[in-house]
């Protein structure tokens, strides 16, 4: 299991990379939306400085083609650490085979059933990203789908990471940590859930207690 964290925030990127719990950080075209062009590219870039580990990287093109040609001058921004984010479907999967023959890693995104997951696993992507909390707004379990697509990889001896996304809030975390062998990439917002507790809290005034002689 690895965390990744969400967030183009240049501030947030660094501050977390000192606590050395992420594995590597995860965009989306809308986290980048109002930026050129070049603007985008240019943040993605400093991320990429600002972070050893892996750089997951989105197409906005819509035919396999162009995604294919978009994802080839994305890797640029992270050589050897970029994973290129290319939307489900059958223009997606066809782009997927097509970066496969550059050696590039590709996560499938935007998945919300099973059998999506199955198909990302077929089609042999490094990860296959779920998205846990919009799942769950329109009515289904997304820890469901995502404890159902882990297992179904699982089964069938496919080597496809399973990335749950769109985490909403610190109880569907923690129920999402008890899945076995998945990734999760988490917002800044539930940075919180990692670190903090009352209990924490309440035990580390003890021993401050403790040790300056104090009583509580």
């Amino acid at each position: 299991m690895a965390l990744f964290l969400d967030t183009i925030d240049l501030g947030e990127i660094e501050r977390t990379a000192e606590l050395g719990i992420f594995a590597g950080v995860t965009t989306n075209p809308k986290l980048l939306a109002g930026m050129s062009t070049s603007g985008r590219l240019d943040r993605l870039g400093e991320i990429a400085r600002r972070t050893a580990g892996s750089l997951y990287l989105q197409v906005t093109q819509r035919t396999a083609a162009d995604m294919e040609r978009q994802a080839l001058t994305l890797r640029e921004v992270a050589p050897g650490r970029a994973v290129i984010k290319v939307p489900m479907g059958a223009a997606g999967l066809e782009a997927t085979a097509r970066l496969r023959e550059h050696g590039l890693p590709v996560c499938l995104t935007a998945l919300f059933s099973v059998p999506q997951v199955f198909a990302a696993g077929c089609a042999r992507a490094h990860a296959a990203a779920v998205y846990v909390g919009r799942i769950t707004r329109a009515g289904g379990d997304g820890v469901a789908v995502v404890r159902e697509g882990a297992a179904a990889l699982d089964a069938a001896g496919l080597g496809t990471r399973l990335l749950a996304a769109s985490i909403p809030d610190a109880e569907t975390l923690a129920r999402l940590l008890a899945v076995p062998g998945i990734d999760l990439t988490l917002s800044p917002a539930l940075l919180p859930a990692l670190l903090d507790h009352p209990g924490t809290t309440e035990a580390i005034a003890e021993f401050e207690a403790a040790s300056s002689g104090r009583r509580r």
